[in-house]
């Protein structure tokens, strides 16, 4: 099963209202009109909302790494390479 949470389900939701409208806008403005509004006028102004609300509120996952394990941060430790090695003199 797909979850997803309240802000991306809003931000689907405004988006696919914005199209409605923008698909019923059009078909009531244009002269002689059969019913059959710019539906891809529609798309493409509910996608511009959809990627600007998903971009400054819903954007980036951060939640969803597991807080209760911290990461590890990785060492190397490396010997310089001209210095020579230091070998007892006799």
């Amino acid at each position: 099963m797909i979850t997803i949470d309240g802000l991306r389900a809003a931000i689907l939701t405004a988006g696919l209202v914005l199209c409605y409208f923008v698909h019923k806008h059009t078909t009531d403005k244009i002269p002689g009109s059969t019913g059959k509004g710019d539906i891809v006028g529609a798309i493409g102004a509910a996608a511009a909302v959809v990627m600007m609300l998903w971009a400054l509120f819903g954007g980036t996952d951060n939640t969803a790494r597991d807080a209760t394990t911290p990461t590890q941060p990785s060492t190397v430790t490396t010997a310089p390479a001209d210095q020579p090695t230091s070998a007892p003199s006799p």
